[in-house]
């Protein structure tokens, strides 16, 4: 029987930190990635779990064990360091998923945590789907490197005895000095946006029946329009400007059910916008459908499910969109031809 591998040398998790930023620190302390760190700590003979997607949300509890044993830390510790110990009445679709197990960061909070003199750390409320603005710097977080532009992904190396941050791609260190001073303009729509983000959260974490019609609208906007050749969602209408086009990195998300689940930062950022536009600071209507809102809703993509009863839950403030799901995904897969749907020629999409 093999005997159980302890390292030397592991560092403790902060309070607020996600699951694996913690493993990636650990398993930067010996010059490894998570996958050989964990098929070290199982042994020879041993089966290490897949770890593909490290899941942040609910972890493998076996695995929590083998880090908790290597680590000599309690297990329970780790647990709670899941997304779904810390929110516990946070539906799952209200966690971001990015792109290639992507995250978005706060620079200022790494420059913050070099100033303080500790490692640099991932903290668990960037995995919400509504934060958008880091609440200590009231900064816009950063999910593309702002050195290559690339999907943000981050490994920690040890620089002078700490762990500092690193996009994969360039091996450039992330921080938020040296760089372009932000416009006022930025730090004014940041300020704006938190507004919206707080008011979200609110919704989320304590009032359920404003929470479905929240989400209802959010899906409604990110539907597909009714043409069936335009793969362009209902929220382009807001725009009112002939020639736009829904760009590639967020084609993916028109049609399904959580779209702020995977968006990027601004995109997400843009729906609440369009939400207080729509409805005012509530983000969800009160019972009255406004004018405006009912002129992007109605432009939904019809399906079989969307009949004569579509109208009348539309100026009732409920739009049904949630009933053509499976409609709504196949029309938004449908090719784009490059004379259809998305170009100047198309103006009456606009209103």
């Amino acid at each position: 029987m093999t005997a159980a591998i302890r390292l030397p040398v592991a560092p403790r998790p902060f309070r607020d930190e996600l699951l694996s930023s913690w493993m990636a620190r650990v398993a930067a302390r010996y010059d490894l990635e998570v996958p050989g760190l964990t098929a070290y700590l199982v042994g020879q003979g041993g089966r290490a779990p897949d770890l593909r997607k490290i899941d942040d949300i609910c972890p493998d509890r076996g695995l929590l064990r083998l880090w908790a044993r290597g680590c000599r830390i309690d297990s329970a510790r780790l647990e709670r360091l899941s997304l779904k110990s810390r929110y516990t009445e946070r539906p799952p679709d209200w966690f971001f998923e990015g792109a290639r197990g992507t995250v978005p960061a706060c620079l200022a909070c790494f420059d913050a945590d070099l100033a303080a003199g500790r490692d640099a750390y991932v903290r668990a409320e960037w995995r919400l789907a509504e934060q958008i603005v880091c609440p200590a710097h009231t900064e816009m977080l950063r999910d593309r490197c702002p050195g290559c532009g690339c999907h943000l992904r981050i490994s920690f190396r040890i620089r002078d005895g700490r762990l500092r941050p690193f996009c994969r791609k360039c091996d450039g260190q992330l921080t938020g000095r040296g760089g372009a001073a932000a416009v006022r303009s930025a730090a004014e729509f940041a300020k704006t946006v938190f507004g919206l983000q707080r008011q979200a959260g609110r919704i989320v974490r304590g009032c359920a029946d404003l929470r479905a019609p929240l989400e209802q609208a959010i899906r409604t906007l990110w539907a597909p329009l009714d043409r069936v050749d335009a793969a362009r969602p209902v929220l382009a209408l807001w725009f009112d400007q002939p020639g736009w086009h829904c760009p590639f990195e967020v084609r993916a998300v028109v049609g399904t059910p959580a779209p702020l689940r995977r968006l990027p930062v601004r995109w997400r950022a843009l729906t609440l916008v369009v939400l207080q536009d729509l409805f005012g600071a509530a983000l969800v209507s009160d019972g009255t459908m406004p004018e405006a809102a009912s002129r992007l809703f109605r432009r939904v993509a019809p399906t079989r499910y969307l009949s004569q009863e579509r109208a009348s839950a539309i100026c009732k403030g409920m739009p049904h969109a949630d009933r053509g799901k499976r409609g709504v995904q196949r029309l938004s897969k449908s090719p784009v031809h490059r004379l259809s749907g998305n170009f100047e020629g198309e103006r009456a999409d606009f209103g």
